[in-house]
């Protein structure tokens, strides 16, 4: 009775563990739920976005940013245009360093051209408008680029967000224009054969003329010795 109760009781932790494994791994992969936070979407276009797959993870500096949500082929360009969610808890300016961004965009559009040939009225119809523009910056800066890597070298795929050096900021909803796709291995493979042919048939031994000008020479002396 006693080893029957042992068993029952071995059991059903095994089947509490073999179900919360289950879950976890959904978790993980992407498949149960979400850890993105404050939400928004982005959208990328790639020449070839091969081993993406939807649910794919977005990260930057190593930490999950996002994930991919659909991935479709454009009819007119033919380019692969993905479409990403972003997490906003990550990827959003908090209110003290917004205000930081926001007095240094001014300070950049006081030095303008245009700012200083316009009269006190339209300035501050500028600086408002300025203001009013950045209240959905993302901190993506409009020369970071995207890429597609890989989690190891026989990991899985994932886009790869590199921050950039500009002052000018993505907003939420905006495409990123800088990509990088996959590189394919048969790819790199046929640049290496091509890119190391053989010399050319024709092309002249080291020291010295080609074997048809040697023979040639050679008839041209018999002929004058038998004159």
């Amino acid at each position: 009775m006693k080893s029957r109760t042992s068993e029952l009781a071995v059991g059903i932790f095994v089947v509490i563990f073999g179900i919360a494994m289950f879950f976890l791994a959904m978790k993980v992969s992407g498949l149960v739920g979400t850890n993105l936070k404050d939400s928004y979407k982005l959208t990328a276009t790639f020449d070839n976005v091969n081993g993406i797959k939807p649910r794919a993870k977005v990260a930057m500096s190593g930490v999950k940013v996002g994930q991919v949500d659909s991935i479709t082929l454009d009819p007119v360009t033919r380019l692969a245009t993905v479409k990403i969610t972003m997490d906003g808890s990550l990827t959003s300016f908090n209110a003290e360093q917004l205000k930081q961004v926001q007095q240094n965009a001014l300070e950049d559009l006081r030095y303008s051209s245009d700012y200083e040939q316009a009269d006190p009225v339209k300035q501050k119809e500028m600086e408002q408008q300025l203001i009013g523009n950045m209240k959905s910056i993302t901190n993506i800066d409009e020369d970071a680029y995207i890429m597609v890597a890989t989690n190891g070298l026989l990991g899985e795929k994932y886009l790869k967000v590199v921050p950039g050096g500009g002052l000018n900021y993505l907003k939420r909803g905006d495409q990123i224009g800088n990509t990088q796709s996959t590189m394919e291995i048969e790819d790199l493979i046929t640049k290496f054969v091509t890119g190391g042919a053989g010399k050319s048939s024709d092309e002249k031994p080291e020291g010295g003329a080609s074997k048809e000008s040697a023979s040639t020479e050679t008839a041209d002396a018999e002929v004058s010795f038998v004159e």
